[in-house]
């Protein structure tokens, strides 16, 4: 057993999901018991998958995960996955192992980085792997978007509130992670992601499958006069409703869709649950403020 495992003893029992479940929820229920001295920690790790996506399962693993089956306490309870949080960093990679068993994958497998809210994208190649943990964060420090074609490297982004993004081009074989704020939503960077596929991989927008995650709703996300100018002058003034305080409802999840739209993809999949309101099932941010926990959303080639 690699040493990352050693002070870690997991229990598994598969479960059957029944065919009138939650479809948003993953299609194999995977029940996973940590015991470290005798003792259970956390019961029943939960991810979301994507009904288009999985069409792709034989080629592709992808997941959303939610704040539910890990061992983190507080107001990081428990699955935190955000390596840059304030959460006890055991605690984290306790996580991280937790979710990389339900991968099916070793934790070195799984890319992120400490995002910056730009659109910046990252090409993950051999070069890179190749680098010790370290380096690799170096290296990824500051993207927020990765494309991969490489098997078995699970690209991710970290999120609470923000908007989740997975694309995969079935026909080259190639995948991508994306975080998209609200300053990466303005700078489009879901747009240039796909223009970073199409460089390295030859990919076309109309071949993508995408899966926008959970993220925070317009009835929930009041922003000020300074965003509703910005996004207005782009053409989204139709996505934002006026308060009586003068603040406004951004609705930032179809912005996000509409920017996949008219760079060509047909086929998105848009998750329905909104992160600030469902805080049983998700961390957010504008809940939590500096504590809160954080989600990642990854994909990868098999």
């Amino acid at each position: 057993m690699r040493s990352g495992l050693r002070r870690l003893r997991l229990i598994i029992q598969i479960t059957w999901t029944p065919k009138n479940a939650d479809s948003i929820l993953s299609h194999q229920g995977l029940r996973l018991f940590a015991v470290d001295n005798g003792k259970l920690l956390k019961s029943m790790l939960k991810l979301l998958t994507y009904t288009n996506l999985h069409r792709n399962a034989e080629k592709i693993r992808h997941f959303s995960s939610t704040r539910i089956g890990g061992v983190s306490t507080g107001t990081f309870d428990s699955l935190n996955l955000g390596e840059y949080t304030e959460d006890a960093s055991i605690n984290i990679a306790r996580n991280r192992e937790l979710l990389a068993v339900k991968l099916g994958i070793h934790t070195s497998q799984i890319y992120n980085a400490h995002q910056k809210h730009g659109a910046a994208v990252k090409f993950v190649d051999e070069g890179l792997t190749e680098l010790s943990l370290a380096d690799r964060k170096a290296a990824l420090h500051g993207y927020d978007a990765f494309i991969c074609n490489l098997p078995s490297i699970c690209i991710t982004v970290t999120t609470a509130d923000c908007v989740p993004i997975l694309l995969f081009d079935p026909i080259n074989e190639a995948v991508a992670a994306i975080h998209s704020g609200w300053r990466g939503t303005l700078n489009n960077v879901a747009k240039e992601t796909i223009r970073a596929m199409h460089e390295k991989f030859g990919t076309k927008a109309s071949d993508l499958v995408a899966a926008i995650g959970p993220c925070i709703s317009q009835a929930v996300y009041e922003v000020g006069e300074e965003l509703y100018s910005e996004f207005s002058a782009q053409g989204f003034s139709h996505l934002f409703q006026s308060q009586p305080n003068g603040k406004y409802l951004f609705d930032i999840r179809e912005a996000v869709r509409l920017q996949l739209v008219e760079a060509g993809i047909t086929d998105i999949e848009v998750s329905p649950y909104c992160t600030f309101t469902n805080d049983d099932l998700f961390f957010s941010a504008r809940k939590s403020g500096l504590n809160s926990g954080r989600m990642l959303s990854g994909i990868f080639i098999l």
